[in-house]
Parts: structure tokens; sequence; C-alpha cells
């Protein structure tokens, strides 16, 4: 379904104000099933990816290409009435509203989801924030680290020699930018049987616990009685089931698999270790669990006596589950991703020049998704996303000769 110009979400309009990972991956998947997302930004402080290393607030480059592209952008000075005006203008005649601003900046900038809604009862508005939009810790600046921090991810991170760790992603951005996209889908379904919008919530410490949950929190923390009190359990019984996901050392490189993942006797029988399916320690699953540091240490002992190619195969032959670290470099020539064509090159302008992107992750059987690639420099489109809010030409050179409207090269 490569390079379909129209996708399930096709006719629907998405205005968003948006910065940084979480709002502008969001609005950048609904890009990419159809919508006509329009991203408005403030002149003297676009989004901030957008200088990413270097000095130009206005440029792009390829963190924000990635982020954005796909999208049309429009930049309005809502520090002015006239622009105040218009950017509500264009909120209310959307039928989605994203944002990601700190509790109250959208009501602050005259945004108000009762205001917007008596305009548009169909406009649903959804709202990624960082601590929940009233509560003891609402206005705090927050960035992913910190909800990493907050919801226990640092601590269930924790190395062999107890030192915490954040894990090397933003991994509750991206969590939050797809809980938001699964928020609009829902509401719009909502609002086909019902004829009303809605306003939705997406504060992002829950949905880091919401994601920690079946991992961080499932062993000793989730049961109020558990078999195991949780102050007597081992670290890596803490830990669990992330402590038994494992990279190995093989004589040419290194593979991850699950120890304790099924089939047991095919690990064993992979190994040439028949004999431990019936050791003692680890001869049912509990036994292996408690017993898993010294499990860890043999297996290791015997992954490392075979390439990687050959202990893959090994494992494959016994139907247990395993893969090769791939360099990220490398990722690219992957035969998978090189036979479901999940990389593409595009001439992204703006002085990109060329660049890779992914493909999206669905595949529609009828409408397909999108293959996004506009990027603009700050307020590219502005002349046109206001012509197609119905501004005369005159109307729109007026509010960029006043500083409400500002396209490329405007000071």
């Amino acid at each position: 379904m490569a390079g379909v110009d129209t996708g399930p979400l096709d006719g629907l309009t998405v205005v968003e104000i948006t910065s940084i990972y979480s709002g502008p991956y969001a609005g950048m998947m609904l890009a990419e099933l159809g919508a006509d997302v329009v991203k408005v930004e403030a002149p003297d402080q676009p989004d901030p990816v957008r200088a990413g290393l270097g000095s130009d607030p206005d440029s792009v480059n390829s963190v924000f290409y990635a982020l954005n592209r796909g999208k049309r952008f429009a930049s309005i000075d809502a520090s002015t009435q006239r622009g105040r005006e218009l950017l509500f203008e264009l909120v209310a005649g959307a039928d989605v509203f994203l944002h990601n601003m700190r509790a109250g900046k959208a009501a602050n900038l005259g945004l108000r989801y009762d205001d917007l809604s008596a305009r548009n009862p169909g406009l649903i508005d959804v709202a990624i924030n960082g601590l929940g939009s009233e509560g003891p810790e609402a206005e705090q600046p927050v960035f992913d680290y910190v909800i990493q921090a907050k919801t226990g991810m640092v601590d269930y991170q924790r190395d062999m020699n107890g030192n915490g760790d954040l894990m090397r992603q933003l991994i509750v951005d991206k969590t939050s930018a797809n809980a938001a996209v699964q928020a609009v889908l829902a509401a719009l379904y909502s609002r086909e049987r019902t004829g009303r919008g809605q306003q939705v919530e997406v504060p992002m410490i829950a949905v880091g616990l919401h994601l920690a949950w079946t991992d961080a929190f499932a062993v000793g923390l989730a049961e109020l009685d558990p078999m195991i009190p949780w102050e007597s359990a081992p670290p890596h019984l803490k830990s669990a089931p992330g402590s038994f996901l494992v990279v190995l050392q093989t004589s040419d490189g290194e593979i991850a698999t699950g120890i304790l993942v099924p089939p047991w006797e095919g690990l064993c029988l992979a190994l040439d270790r028949a004999e431990w399916v019936v050791d003692e320690r680890w001869a049912d699953a509990m036994g292996r669990i408690l017993h898993f540091p010294e499990l860890l240490d043999a297996v290791r002992t015997e992954v490392v006596k075979y390439t990687t190619e050959e202990i893959l195969a090994r494992f494959a032959a016994h139907d247990f589950a395993a893969g090769a670290v791939t360099l990220r470099e490398d990722v690219l020539d992957d035969p998978t991703v090189q036979h479901l064509g999940l990389i593409s090159e595009t001439d992204a302008s703006e002085g990109l020049g060329r660049v890779r992107q992914p493909a999206a992750m669905w595949n529609f059987s009828e409408t397909g998704a999108v293959r996004t690639t506009h990027i603009g420099a700050t307020g590219r489109d502005t002349r046109e996303v206001l012509a197609r809010h119905g501004l005369t030409v005159d109307e729109i050179d007026t509010l960029i000769a006043d500083g409400v409207a500002k396209t490329p090269g405007d000071k």
C-alpha cells in the first residue's frame, strides 16, 4: 500500500499545537492515517526540536522530519488579540484539536473546551499532559524521563550493581502519542453514534504506569498477598520478568533471548544439555525462577561456544526464540525490513535533501496508509491554511504585515 494518497481518516481535519515528541508524534501518525494535519506554531517560539543541534529555530532536521512529516505548518501569534481570535477560529473549525501544552496553557490561549464545543459540538479535544490537568503537581514541568523516574521504570531498570537507569528511548512520549491516537479513533467512533465530540485527557503519568504495570509491578506488587513477599524477594525476582530477558555473547556477536520462555526442553536440547531437563534445580518452572542466576550462568557458558549463526540455527531447530543483535546501521538491510518495504528514501526539501523514513505501521486492505513526506519551515503553509479557512489574499497580507501571522522569511 506504499505511496497511496489517502487513508482511512481522509477528510478529517486536525489542528495541533504541539512540541517536542508526544504531541508531534501523535499528529504524524494521524497524518499517516490520512488526516489533514495543521501544526500551528508561535512565530517567536516554534517547536524547539526544529533547531536540533543547530541555531536556526525555524529550520528542519531529521528528528523534526520524523516527528512532523505529512503536516502543514502555520505560524500565528496568539499573544495578539487578532491572533487569538484566528487561532480559536482554526481550532473550532477542525474535527480534532491535539495539544501537549502544560496544564492550563490552552485555556490561557483562549482555547477552552466549553467555548470551542459551543462553536463546534463535534470537536474532539485531546490533551496530552504530564501529571494531569489538576492536582498537587499539575503545573510542574515534565519530560519523558520524569515519568520514567516517577512510575518505577528507573527502579525496574536497575543493573546487577543496583544502579537505576533510564530506558534509552523516549518510551513514555511515544506511548502517550499512541494513546492519544487511540483516543482520537475511539472518540470519532463515539461521535459517529452520538453526533458529539468530547474532551480527552492523556496524562503521561497514567500512560507510564499503564505501560510499566505488567512488568515492573506484576511480580510482588500487583498481588496483595504474593506467594513470595516483596521484602524478601531476591533482586532477579523483583525485576522479573524483564530480568529473564537477556543479551548473550556468542563467539562472534550477541543474541537476545528469554531464558524462561517455553519450550524449556528446546533450550536444553539446542545446547546439547538434555540433563538440564531433569536437573532438580530447574526441572519445574518455579525452580528455574528461584535458581535463575545459576541457570543464566550455565546458559552463558554454553552459548558462547557457538557463532551467532550456529546458535540461532540450533534454537530454531527446537522452536526456541532468539534473535541476533543488529547494529542500527544494519537494520536497513534486514531481509524482512527489505521484503516488507519498511524503509524508503524521500526528497524532504527545506535543505534536508534525501531522508530515510519508516513506513506506516498499518496495512489496510482497502484504504491503505499515507506515505507522508511533506515538511516545512515555520509558517511554510500559513497562506494556504488561512485561505482554506476562508480568508482573502488581502486579509492574509494584512495579518502578515501586522505580525499576526508569519511565513518563511518574515521577521
